[in-house]
């Protein structure tokens, strides 16, 4: 039972898996999922279309397929500016106007992947991925190659795991109604990732879990829609008192998850999951995520699974919220993501398995996040205060 809460925890929105069966699948498998993402205020709202089907060839080989189609529209931040600045549209508070696109954003991603994984050894598991996504403004062509290995008695596990990805970014303006590539705001980027994990089965009814994982990307790492309002920049382009947001061409990340399983029999074989995730980057940002999820058997094979999650970070060395003055390396930001905040979140998502062939689940996730709820410092504001909901439902199908 442990196994099983385990896999269905780390499938939850968020969470990343860290292990799959050692063995290969033995059935064909079909797995769709719709989630809708929609802020407040009117702002963006995602439409998320999920699918893979999982082909085994036989019992030391087997492929998935994954597609996934995103549905992008509404309104997001050019930036905060003093009130009354030019060119800006959007709510005004805490002395601050929260400039908005209008809501003029329309777009849809389509991504998909191919992963075969080969299962050389009892003990051993290897997955190779390759995919590409792409959308108006954005392509990215990506490959992962991840290695799983289980000794001491399959007591604990070895993960290891290396990633790479090139992207290429642009702008799109909308001119009387076509939808037009501008040049020289925009640019290239390459990804880099390795991780390394352990997992270490503790009795019967625990675990534990540890990741290490490092990123470095370099290349055009700005966002080609933000801008920061710069009172003194008389005579820039395309905005008078508006700068290009400009971010360093370099970005080192590394981050830490700590996890902690643990079924109780006494209690319908329910299990707790508690997370810490930690994050730090070269450009200031510090982050801690702490996530606690309960998974109830219930009645009849269903499963509730209530979450909660606390997330605070700091600012990046480079953000403001204003820029009254030019700044020495050249850097503009003021994306409200790259500030200093907090977040709550919650949510539940229920579960069933239907003549162990059919597994159906549905969820229901609330967020919101404050600039008084963070404790890691930096600069930030209210006027980048904001909820989200997120509805998803899943089937899955083996046949």
């Amino acid at each position: 039972m442990l196994t099983a809460l385990t896999s269905t925890a780390l499938a939850l929105p968020g969470l990343v898996p860290s292990a799959q069966a050692d063995t290969a699948p033995l059935n064909y498998s079909l797995d769709t999922n719709f989630s809708r993402y929609a802020e407040s205020g009117g702002r963006m709202k995602i439409d998320v279309y999920q699918a893979a089907a999982t082909l085994p060839i036989n019992d030391k080989l087997s492929f998935r397929l994954n597609g996934v189609k995103d549905v992008i529209t509404g309104a997001s931040p050019v930036g905060p500016a003093l009130p009354g600045a030019p060119s800006c549209k959007g709510p005004t508070h805490a002395g601050l106007t929260q400039c908005m696109s209008g809501a003029s954003i329309s777009d849809v991603r389509d991504a998909i992947d191919l992963n075969a994984s080969y299962y050389y050894t009892e003990a051993g598991t290897l997955d190779v991925d390759v995919g590409r996504s792409s959308e108006n403004d954005y392509e990215s062509n990506f490959f992962n190659l991840n290695n799983r290995w289980e000794f001491n008695n399959k007591m604990t596990t070895l993960s290891t795991g290396y990633g790479y990805a090139s992207d290429q970014v642009w702008e799109i303006k909308d001119i009387n109604g076509v939808k037009v590539r501008t040049s020289g705001n925009g640019g290239d980027k390459q990804t880099n990732q390795s991780m390394i994990g352990l997992t270490q089965i503790l009795d019967k009814n625990s675990l534990v879990q540890t990741n290490l994982t490092y990123s470095f990307s370099d290349g055009y790492l700005s966002d080609p829609y933000k801008y920061a309002y710069a009172p003194w920049a008389l005579f820039s382009t395309p905005y008078s008192r508006w700068k290009h947001d400009a971010r360093p061409g370099f970005h080192n990340q590394i981050g830490w998850l700590a996890r902690y399983v643990r079924n109780f029999e006494a209690l319908n074989s329910a299990a707790l999951h508690a997370d810490y995730r930690f994050y730090s980057d070269t450009w200031g940002i510090e982050s801690h995520t702490f996530e606690l999820s309960w998974l109830q058997p219930i009645v009849d094979g269903w499963l509730l699974t209530p979450r909660a999650r606390y997330y605070t970070q700091s600012s990046a060395f480079f953000y403001n919220t204003v820029f009254m003055a030019p700044t020495s390396d050249g850097f503009y930001s003021s994306d409200y993501r790259l500030a200093g905040f907090g977040a709550i979140g919650g949510g539940v998502q229920l579960s069933k398995e239907f003549f162990n062939r059919l597994k159906l689940s549905a969820g229901i996730d609330f967020y919101q996040r404050q600039q008084g709820y963070g404790f890691s410092g930096g600069i930030g504001s209210s006027i980048d205060n904001y909820t989200f909901s997120m509805f998803s439902a899943s089937f899955n199908l083996k046949f």
